[in-house]
C-alpha cells in the first residue's frame, strides 16, 4: 500500500564551536521556526523510526552534500554552481536516544569553517520527508542557511525534490524484489517465466506439507523455517533412539563377505561336479566317443553347463558300446546253445502224441 509523503525543511541553530557531532533530525516532537507544519499537527520522530532512517542512510556508498541555502535542489532547476559547505560521511549517521538522527562523521569545507565562525551562517537545515500524520520518514538533504523559514525553498522544488527520490527509491526496490523473486524461482525450482502470484501459491504448498511433516505451522511472528528444520532434528533423533539393536542379529561384514565367498565356491563345485558326473556316463553309454568331441563339452560345460546338459541328454545311447567284450562273447556262445524245453512245450508234446525225438527229427 503507497503511503503520500511530503517533503519540509526545518532549521536548527548551530554553535559556534564544533561539536562531537551534528543533530540532523531532533527527536520527539518538534516544529519549525516559523511555526509549521501546517499540514500536520506537528512533525515526530519516533527512535524506532529514527534508527531504521539511519540504517538505510548507512547504505550510502557515498557521502551526503551539505550546501549553501539548498543550492543543490536549485541546481536542478537553475543550472547555477551548488558548492558544498560540508559533507556527511558515508557510514558515519547514528542515532543517538534522546537527542536524534546524528552525524558524527562530518568534515566542514574551510570556508564554511570561518562562515560558522564568524556567525556569517548560523542555521542546519535537513529537507526531510514526513507523513500526514507528521512522522518523519527519510532523510534527503542538508545545508547551511541564514533564513529557516520554508519560503525559502518553494514547495514546488521540494515536490520536484522529493519525486525524483521516490522514483529512485522505487528503481532500487523493483530490482531487489526481482532479484528476490528470482531466488525464490530457484529453490522451489520453478521456470524463469513464474509470477510471483505462482511463487507464492507454491510456498503456500510447501508451508502446507511442512506442517504435514513436522506439525510445525510456518507463520510470521510465529513458528518459522528453522522450527521446521528443529522438528525435524527432533524425529530423527526419536527415530534412532526409539530402535534397539539386537547385537546377535548382526554380523561382521568381514564375516557376512567370507560366508558368501564360501557358499559360492561350494556351489560352483556342486555343479562342477554334477557336469563332470554326467560327461563321464555320457561316456560310458555310448553317446559321447572321441578325445576331441569329450574336450569340447567340458569346455563348454565350465561356461554353459545349461546346454552340455540339455545336448547330453538328447544324444543316443550307442548299445553296443554299453556293454564289456566278455560278456559280448559270453552272449554268442549261448546263443549257439540247444534252448533247453521247458515244461509247456513236454505238455503240449504230450496232447499232439508227439515225442521230443520226433520233434527234433522232423522238426515242429
Amino acid at each position: 500500500m503507497k503511503t503520500t509523503l511530503l517533503a519540509a525543511t526545518c532549521s536548527f541553530a548551530l554553535e559556534a564551536a564544533t561539536p562531537d557531532y551534528l543533530v540532523l533530525i531532533p527527536e520527539g516532537i518538534f516544529k519549525g521556526i516559523d511555526g509549521r507544519p501546517f499540514d500536520a499537527p506537528h512533525w515526530n520522530l519516533t527512535p524506532e523510526r529514527g534508527k531504521q532512517i539511519v540504517a538505510a542512510l548507512n547504505q550510502r556508498s557515498i557521502d551526503m552534500v551539505m550546501d549553501y541555502e539548498h543550492a543543490t535542489l536549485e541546481a536542478q532547476k537553475t543550472g547555477e554552481p551548488a558548492p558544498a559547505s560540508g559533507w556527511l560521511k558515508a557510514g558515519g549517521f547514528q542515532y543517538i536516544e534522546g537527542v536524534g538522527i546524528c552525524s558524527a562523521k562530518f568534515t566542514w569545507t574551510d570556508k564554511a569553517a570561518g562562515f560558522i565562525g564568524s556567525e556569517e551562517y548560523k542555521y542546519l537545515s535537513p529537507v526531510f520527508f514526513y507523513s500526514k500524520a507528521g512522522d518523519v520518514q527519510h532523510l534527503l538533504h542538508v545545508a547551511l542557511t541564514n533564513t529557516p523559514n520554508l519560503d525559502t525553498l518553494p514547495e514546488a522544488r521540494l515536490a520536484a525534490a522529493a519525486q525524483d527520490f521516490f522514483a529512485q527509491n522505487s528503481q532500487q526496490q523493483d530490482s531487489t524484489m526481482e532479484e528476490l523473486l528470482e531466488q525464490l524461482r530457484w529453490m522451489l525450482n520453478l521456470p524463469l517465466s513464474a509470477t510471483a502470484e505462482e511463487i507464492t501459491a507454491e510456498l503456500e504448498k510447501l508451508k502446507t506439507q511442512i506442517k504435514e511433516k513436522t506439525g510445525v505451522a510456518v507463520a510470521a511472528n510465529s513458528q518459522t523455517l528453522y522450527d521446521a528444520l528443529n522438528a525435524i532434528d527432533q524425529l530423527k533423533i526419536a527415530a534412532n533412539s526409539s530402535t534397539a539393536v539386537d547385537p546377535t542379529q548382526f554380523v561382521p561384514m568381514a564375516v557376512y563377505q567370507e560366508a558368501v565367498a564360501k557358499a559360492g565356491n561350494a556351489d560352483a563345485a556342486m555343479k562342477t561336479k554334477e557336469m563332470d558326473d554326467l560327461i563321464t556316463a555320457a561316456c560310458s553309454d555310448g553317446r559321447l566317443t572321441g578325445e576331441a568331441t569329450i574336450s569340447w563339452y567340458k569346455d563348454q560345460a565350465k561356461t554353459n553347463p545349461d546346454f552340455v546338459k540339455t545336448q547330453l541328454e538328447s544324444l543316443p545311447k550307442i548299445a553296443a558300446l554299453t556293454q564289456q567284450q566278455t560278456s559280448q562273447v559270453n552272449l554268442a556262445a549261448n546263443s549257439q546253445q540247444t534252448p533247453a524245453v521247458d515244461a509247456v512245450q513236454n505238455e503240449v508234446f504230450g496232447l499232439l502224441g508227439v515225442s521230443k525225438e520226433d520233434a527234433d527229427k522232423y522238426g515242429a
